[in-house]
């Protein structure tokens, strides 16, 4: 599933226009109408209610609105730990304890055994 027509359905949610929706995300509006109008088909459902230029979200809409934020955070973490971890293949980590409790956890006798 395509999770950009999600990010379209949550910003017409919050803003309660297709058009402030576009501008908010920095594209046309009929890209936006076209994407909800897909959303809608796929899932068979309406999840707006479009009255001259007054919209609201249906009782399905207002469903799939807590589960589509859910699903952008989740992706938006994803993606936030994956490039965190980009280029991480190498290196070194350095701890650093205090000397004398360093010498009583890190000590061991001859055989290789902590006392």
């Amino acid at each position: 599933m395509d999770i950009k027509p999600l990010r379209y359905f949550i910003a017409i949610a919050k803003t309660e226009s297709f058009t402030k929706a576009a501008q908010q995300l920095g594209v046309a509006q009929p890209a936006v109408s076209m994407a909800i109008k897909k959303l809608e088909a796929d899932l068979d459902l309406t999840l707006i209610h479009r009255a001259d230029r007054n919209i609201g979200l249906t009782d399905e809409g207002k469903k799939l609105l807590i589960h589509a934020e859910k699903i952008i955070q989740a992706t938006d973490d994803a993606l936030l730990e994956m490039s965190e971890l980009k280029g991480l293949s190498q290196g070194e980590v350095r701890v650093g304890i205090p000397s004398m409790l360093g010498l009583l956890l890190l000590s061991t006798d001859s055989d290789g055994i902590s006392p």
